[in-house]
């Protein structure tokens, strides 16, 4: 009981700021997707509260050449926010990428180091290591930023476990932010044209989480040890 209600006490500043963010994520979004139906049904079947991905650990490249493995390299262990992007997109990527540079920005101020940012490429063919890093400098992005690249074989069971591109027309993939922690094994979906400010506080309560599920709760002796009787201890 006392460990549910521990669970319970940890989980409702997260949902909080999950109905914020999607409140005002959907009025900025609105009209950038309002045309575009494909996303509209891939929003539509998003979960818009915590949930569970199977990721894939699939080989990538990220923006300095580098051949990594998804899931051990970038996601294993670690607190972690996911945007879906390309090079060349003149419409909600740009946006999206410069509220992670300020997600960045302002978590690494507040001396917050234990995040990480990923930016996966939903056109391959084109966006090259070398492109991804030009698009990363760009936006002055920081260690702790991974631009994704890879064959689109690899690439699309990523798109898939995060149900954000169905890995048609690149034109057609959501504008979300997918943000989580692998050891706890929960993932919140937010838009990603909501302020920085709103998806920094989505990253803190996790984080939050994370450290509330691993300190027992006053009075909370979870499993106390039991010693054995020894020859000669009184039995009860």
């Amino acid at each position: 009981m006392m460990n549910s209600l521990k669970a319970l006490r940890s989980t409702l500043p997260l949902l909080g700021v999950v109905c914020l963010l999607w409140t005002t994520g959907a009025a900025l979004s609105g009209g950038q997707q309002a045309e575009n139906p494909a996303v509209q049904r891939e929003d539509r079947a998003r979960a818009a509260g915590p949930t569970k991905i199977s990721i894939p650990d699939a080989t990538v490249l990220d923006q300095n050449g580098r051949k990594l493995r998804f899931y051990t390299d970038l996601v294993k262990g670690k607190t972690i926010a996911v945007n879906f992007i390309f090079t060349t997109c003149t419409t909600i990527c740009p946006p999206m990428t410069a509220n992670f540079a300020k997600v960045q920005k302002t978590m690494m101020a507040r001396g917050q180091k234990d995040f990480y940012l990923i930016s996966v490429s939903v056109d391959p063919e084109n966006d090259t290591p070398a492109k991804l890093k030009a698009y990363a400098e760009m936006f002055q992005a920081k260690p702790g930023w991974t631009f994704v690249t890879g064959t689109r074989t690899e690439l699309q069971p990523i798109w898939q476990a995060f149900s954000v591109y169905s890995g048609g027309a690149k034109q057609d993939h959501a504008p979300t932010v997918v943000i989580g922690n692998d050891a706890r094994h929960s993932w919140t979906y937010a838009s990603g044209l909501t302020s920085a400010n709103k998806l920094v506080a989505v990253i803190e309560s996790i984080q939050e989480s994370q450290n509330a599920s691993k300190t027992p709760a006053p009075g909370d002796k979870e499993n106390p040890a039991v010693p054995e009787a020894g020859p000669g201890s009184p039995r009860q």
